[in-house]
């Protein structure tokens, strides 16, 4: 699927100056790890995806998704050009951010995603919520797989 003509030379400049690592939202989540006092990993190739975030102590996998990228249902709305191509993209990004997850979770993690739209609370929430799960698990000897 090669991408389509851009709709200007703006638009191009623009496209290619959208991070991947080291994202607001990605030092945002950072730093109430580093609050919450969690050893994290981040970017870690060596596991399907490479997920944003690792925590191996806990066995849990965060992935930090960009709204428009991920295809976030609260807030995804399909641009005007090329849109055809860009419903593709955004449905191959999709599946496979499931494929990803499921890989994760058979070798035994525990996978959230952080949106884009998240509020600093909204995301203090779900690590404290994730991390009290994978700990409960941790010292029970449960298998963390959901």
């Amino acid at each position: 699927m090669a991408p389509p003509k851009p709709k200007s030379d703006e638009v191009s400049a623009h496209m290619r100056g959208i991070r991947t690592k080291r994202t607001g939202l990605e030092c945002r989540v950072r730093s109430v790890l580093r609050h919450m006092q969690l050893q994290f990993r981040g970017n870690v190739t060596a596991l399907p995806g490479t997920p944003d975030i690792v925590l191996e102590e806990l066995q849990l996998a965060i992935f930090i998704n960009g709204c428009f990228w991920h295809g976030c249902s609260r807030c995804f709305r399909p641009p005007k050009h090329n849109r055809k191509w860009w419903l593709n993209k955004i449905a191959a990004n999709r599946q496979r951010d499931r494929r990803v997850a499921r890989q994760l979770r058979r070798l035994g993690f525990s996978v959230i995603q952080i949106w884009e739209h998240d509020s600093d609370s909204r995301i203090e929430t779900r690590l404290r919520t994730a991390s009290r799960s994978a700990t409960k698990c941790a010292t029970t000897g449960r298998s963390m797989k959901r």
